[in-house]
């Protein structure tokens, strides 16, 4: 009796994680081809901490003192948190998401003036996406700061809308 009641305790739940898995969205493709970077602590060291458009990247941060922003962040964060930059290039205007996996705060810079974000919101928690800000952005270079994450890694996605 006992296992009849474990091997059925096991197929419900079994049952619940596939309903689950189907009632997640799909993920963006490029979120499980990850590559690894470094953040930026600085304008000078920018160049290795190239992001890809619709290429996922783990990202390890910074302590957030250590870093030097282009641009004070609008929120940087508290004592203990992490930071850093990273660059991205946008050959064609267009409406770009950038996409966290945790809840940390980013701004998006060219010619070191600050981009006004046009939405917000939330992934889907089974896909591992906590935070999407949208962003019109034009043709050329763009810095994203990252500010205030709780950890010192984080997964970063940048894809046109």
């Amino acid at each position: 009796m006992r296992k009849l009641a474990i091997s059925l305790l096991v197929s419900l739940s079994m049952a619940g994680a596939v309903q689950a898995q189907s009632s997640c969205p799909v993920p963006p493709a490029a979120w499980g081809t990850n590559v690894e970077l470094k953040a930026a602590t600085a304008s000078p060291e920018l160049e290795p901490a190239r992001l890809m458009l619709d290429q996922a990247a783990t990202v390890t941060l910074h302590p957030g003192n250590d870093v030097r922003f282009v641009l004070k962040p609008e929120k940087p964060g508290s004592t203990g948190s992490y930071g850093g930059m990273l660059l991205v290039d946008v050959r064609e205007a267009g409406t770009y998401q950038v996409s966290l996996s945790a809840g940390a705060w980013i701004d998006v810079l060219k010619d070191g003036a600050p981009v006004a974000s046009t939405a917000h919101d939330h992934g889907a928690e089974c896909m591992g996406i906590r935070k999407m800000v949208s962003f019109p952005l034009q043709p050329g270079r763009h810095v994203i700061q990252i500010s205030g994450n709780k950890d010192d890694t984080i997964k970063v996605l940048v894809t046109r809308k």
